[in-house]
């Protein structure tokens, strides 16, 4: 039987912020309604909403809405064009900063991508997807020690709920070598990912695994990467992998 503040979605109830009361169930809807891919989605897990992200007029949000559908198609062109004229609308649109700042990596505009995200995370700071993208621009830029720092920003706002945040946070104490701490929030990460949004988690784990020397591990997590993802570009290399451990002599 639920009680006055349960989730109906099997998430913790979420709050406004800073009244602190139970988000109603319109504006759940509001908010949920800004979920366009992995980043956007994680933010609206988060378990705080601020009042501005309940205060979006319709046609920004239909406009977002018409970017978000043009940026899964990948025409960034057309969703910058959209997601521009939904912050024409409503300059407070965080989701729509950083569904911006997506589309314009699309186009190849790293500063201007990057100023979206930034931008999005100035509106809202409790506001998860901002940081995640940005640590993703930071992880190309092999800048880890920011990826580190903006995942632990996302996981002190959502430590519960986001794969995303611990997947991040994973990559960043792999790259610096904190091996073990990689390997606890990889495990943590897909514990929560029960619909394999992420499978390249199963290729860092068997990255954690392969400088650990675990090599039972490490062919363990590959062959959970190609069950989940068989067809993915990376899947080659996987195999690849698991052929060079499997000639390997047993010890």
């Amino acid at each position: 039987m639920f009680e006055p503040g349960d989730s109906l979605d099997g998430f913790p109830p979420r709050i406004i912020d800073p009244t602190m009361r139970p988000v109603p169930p319109s504006a759940i809807e509001s908010v949920d309604a800004e979920a366009c891919n992995s980043w956007t989605e994680s933010g609206i897990r988060s378990p705080t909403v601020s009042v501005a992200r309940l205060a979006i007029p319709g046609k920004a949000s239909s406009e977002f809405q018409k970017g978000c559908s043009a940026y899964k198609d990948k025409r960034f062109p057309l969703a910058e064009d959209h997601l521009r004229k939904a912050i024409a609308e409503y300059s407070d649109y965080a989701a729509a900063w950083v569904v911006l700042g997506q589309a314009l990596e699309g186009e190849h505009k790293r500063d201007d991508a990057q100023k979206a995200c930034s931008q999005a995370s100035t509106l809202d700071p409790k506001y998860v997807a901002p940081y995640l993208c940005l640590a993703e621009f930071a992880g190309a830029d092999d800048d880890w020690k920011q990826v580190s720092e903006l995942s632990k920003q996302a996981l002190a706002i959502d430590p519960v709920n986001n794969p995303y945040s611990l997947y991040y946070s994973a990559s960043a104490d792999f790259h610096l070598q904190n091996f073990a701490d990689a390997e606890t929030n990889a495990l943590a990460a897909v514990q929560l990912d029960i619909w394999h949004h992420l499978p390249q988690l199963h290729l860092l784990l068997a990255q954690i695994y392969a400088a650990k020397g675990d090599t039972h591990s490490e062919s363990a997590q590959l062959h959970l990467y190609l069950k989940v993802a068989p067809n993915s570009p990376d899947a080659t290399g996987a195999r690849t992998s698991l052929a060079a451990l499997d000639s390997k002599p047993a010890k």
